[in-house]
C-alpha cells in the first residue's frame, strides 16, 4: 500500500509562464526553473518515467516537453543514437515509451524525455526535471513511472523531493522490577577424614645380579697315551724267553 502522501500513477505538472511565479502553488511550476520527481516503489527497483502523452508535440523550440536533467546518478538514459532499450519498453495502454514522446527535432533527441531510475533501499528514487524557453507554454504535463516489469504495479509519484516518513517506532514496556529471593550463605559442611592404609615399602636391590658369562676358555686338548716302540717290546720279551730258559738248566 503506498503512502498517503503520494499520488498514483502520474503526476499533473502544469507549466506557467515566466513572471507568474507568485501563482505558483502544488504541483505547478514556473518555465525556466527546474523541478524534483520523487517516485516511490519497491526498494532497489527500476522505474521509467517521462511525461506521458506528449507525442503530439513537434519537440522543436517552444513545442516541447520538461527534459530530463543529464547526468544525474542512479537516472539512465538511451543514447541520442541508440539503441533504446528503455525507450523500446511497453507501457500501459499499448505502444513504447518512444512512441508516446515527441519525435527526435533539430535541436532535441528524443531521449531526453525519458529515463530508467532505480529506488534507494527504502523504495524511493529523485529525478530533476528541467523547463526552458522551449517548453511549451500553459500546458499541463503529466510526469508517469512505471515497473517495465510489471505494469500493474502501483508507482507513486509526487512532485518535489519527498522526504520518506519516519518509520513507526513500536513502544517497548517498561522493564518491571523483578524480586529476586535471598540466596542463604553455605553452611559449612563438616570435613570428613578418610582413613588411609600404609603399605610396606618393598626393597628393590639396587646391585643387579651378577650373571657369569659364557666359558671363553678351551678346554685343554688331552693328549693320547704313547705306545712303546715295537724294537723295545721285541727285546723285552726275548729277555724274558732268556730267564726262564736259563731257569729250567739250573733246574735241570
Amino acid at each position: 500500500m503506498k503512502k498517503s502522501y503520494l499520488c498514483a500513477g502520474s503526476l499533473l505538472v502544469l507549466v506557467l509562464l515566466v513572471g507568474l511565479a507568485a501563482a505558483q502553488e502544488s504541483g505547478t511550476v514556473t518555465r525556466g526553473t527546474t523541478f524534483a520527481v520523487t517516485v516511490s516503489g519497491n526498494p532497489i527497483t527500476a522505474y521509467d518515467i517521462w511525461p506521458k502523452g506528449t507525442s503530439s508535440l513537434s519537440g522543436e523550440p517552444g513545442d516541447q516537453p520538461p527534459i530530463i536533467v543529464p547526468g544525474q546518478v542512479g537516472v539512465v538514459q538511451d543514447p541520442p543514437g541508440g539503441p533504446y532499450p528503455i525507450g523500446d519498453h511497453p507501457i500501459k495502454g499499448g505502444g513504447t515509451i518512444r512512441g508516446d514522446v515527441p519525435p527526435d527535432s533539430s535541436t532535441t533527441s528524443a531521449t531526453a524525455y525519458y529515463a530508467e531510475v532505480t529506488t534507494d533501499a527504502s523504495g524511493y528514487a529523485v529525478v530533476l526535471f528541467m523547463t526552458s524557453a522551449a517548453t511549451a507554454t500553459g500546458r499541463q504535463f503529466h510526469i508517469e513511472a512505471e515497473n517495465p516489469a510489471n505494469l500493474g504495479e502501483d508507482v507513486g509519484v509526487v512532485l518535489g523531493a519527498a522526504t520518506p516518513p519516519p518509520a513507526t517506532v513500536m513502544p517497548l514496556p517498561m522493564p518491571t522490577t523483578v524480586r529476586v529471593p535471598l540466596i542463604p550463605s553455605p553452611t559449612t559442611v563438616p570435613e570428613t577424614t578418610v582413613p588411609t592404609t600404609t603399605v610396606p615399602a618393598t626393597t628393590l636391590p639396587t646391585t643387579a645380579p651378577t650373571i657369569s658369562p659364557f666359558p671363553t676358555t678351551t678346554p685343554a686338548e688331552t693328549t693320547p697315551p704313547q705306545g712303546m716302540p715295537v724294537p723295545a717290546v721285541v727285546g723285552l720279551v726275548a729277555a724274558g724267553i732268556g730267564l726262564l730258559g736259563a731257569k729250567r738248566f739250573r733246574n735241570g
